[in-house]
């Protein structure tokens, strides 16, 4: 079974993917897949990444995964979780058996943001003011009528939910 886990920064994809990989699930954070994703300008080239949300935002540069990359690592595994989000992410899920939305409250978000170490705080604040990124992730996935999964729940529970065939 193949599960995709999307969700803006700070809902929990990368501690729940590295959870769920020490206990010898094959849980990948899509930000550690070396290949998968890259920033592009307007007109679909890649670019280098942006230095700053200022950067991104007024140079119209989207964050993409690679479909074709995606294809070739799925295709490792029989059973595989991806947590992460892009701004093409959507046509991604056609290559997945199911798809969750991790969600949590902003507040949460802005805490697990700004105590982050992993984070590139450039990318995450404007002018000194936070920034959610992909509250249009949480609209799309409405629309798409994808399941939420609350971004507070520990690792094996979300695993218990995710794990489960329907």
């Amino acid at each position: 079974m193949r599960v995709l886990v999307f969700g803006p920064s700070g809902s929990g994809k990368t501690y729940i993917a590295s959870a769920l990989r020490q206990k010898g699930i094959a849980a990948f954070d899509a930000d550690k897949l070396k290949g998968l994703s890259a920033w592009y300008n307007k007109d679909g080239l890649k670019v280098p990444d942006p230095t700053s949300a200022e950067d991104a935002i007024n140079n119209q540069y989207s964050f993409a995964w690679s479909k074709r990359y995606l294809i070739t690592f799925l295709n490792r595994f029989p059973d595989v979780y991806i947590f992460g989000a892009s701004g093409n992410v959507f046509k991604m899920f056609e290559l997945f058996d199911k798809v969750y939305f991790l969600k949590v409250d902003t507040e949460t978000q802005k805490k697990r943001l700004a105590g982050s170490p992993n984070r590139n705080p450039n990318l995450d604040f404007k002018q000194n003011e936070l920034i959610i990124w992909g509250q249009w992730l949480e609209q799309a996935a409405r629309e798409h009528d994808i399941p939420f999964l609350d971004g507070t729940l520990h690792p094996s529970e979300i695993y218990s939910i995710i794990s489960q065939c329907q």
